[in-house]
């Protein structure tokens, strides 16, 4: 891990992939606001102080930017700015630059995790209506329809009643995204916010 102090109040970090396995995270871990993601950015701004002498108060409010290198690296940006935190860190969906969501929306190291719901993203409607009509007849469960940036996501909230068949036809006309359904409905624009596959297989 290498510390770059830009000043007081701004610090850049370079982590490498060897640095988030010694701490058993990987970039995924950084896109919610999860609890381990929080300490390792305890662990990392104390070990910041020491190295560089950037020092963070108690009820300091911090912006934090990770964008993608080469090699596997990140470069976090931390930042001091003023008013009052919710949390000890800015750590959240909005803090997390642009850059590193579309990373790890094309990442295909994937860590093993589930959700109860799964996300399929279509790159047109054309694809999105089309397969809405192929796996209608292989689902009976609630979904919604978001836009999100220049894509369509579906959301199938009761993935025990999709089949096998169904499965298919989504890997053929989408990808799927490893990433919560609610990601999409807070940031995303609500396109159909119920019976969503059934709507898109009549049209």
């Amino acid at each position: 891990m290498k510390f770059n102090l830009v000043n007081d109040d701004k610090l850049q970090i370079i982590i490498s992939k060897e640095d988030l396995e010694r701490r058993e995270m990987r970039k995924w871990d950084l896109m919610p606001n999860n609890p381990e993601a929080q300490r390792m950015f305890q662990e990392i701004l104390e070990e910041a102080r020491d190295v560089c002498g950037f020092d963070v108060g108690q009820n300091t409010q911090l912006m934090i930017e990770a964008y993608p290198m080469t090699g596997e690296s990140m470069l976090i940006t931390v930042t001091k700015v003023n008013g009052k935190s919710k949390l000890p860190f800015g750590l959240d969906l909005e803090s997390v630059g642009q850059s590193l969501l579309e990373d790890l929306l094309d990442e295909e190291d994937y860590p093993d995790v589930s959700f109860e719901e799964s996300v399929y993203r279509f790159a047109n409607l054309e694809d999105l209506i089309q397969a809405a009509s192929l796996i209608q007849p292989f689902y009976d469960g609630e979904s919604q329809l978001v836009r999100y940036k220049d894509a369509y996501y579906l959301i199938l909230w009761e993935t025990e009643w999709l089949a096998d068949g169904g499965a298919a036809v989504l890997s053929e006309f989408s990808d799927f995204v490893h990433i919560t359904g609610s990601f999409f409905q807070e940031h995303g624009e609500m396109l159909m916010p119920e019976n969503a596959l059934a709507i898109l297989a009549k049209l």
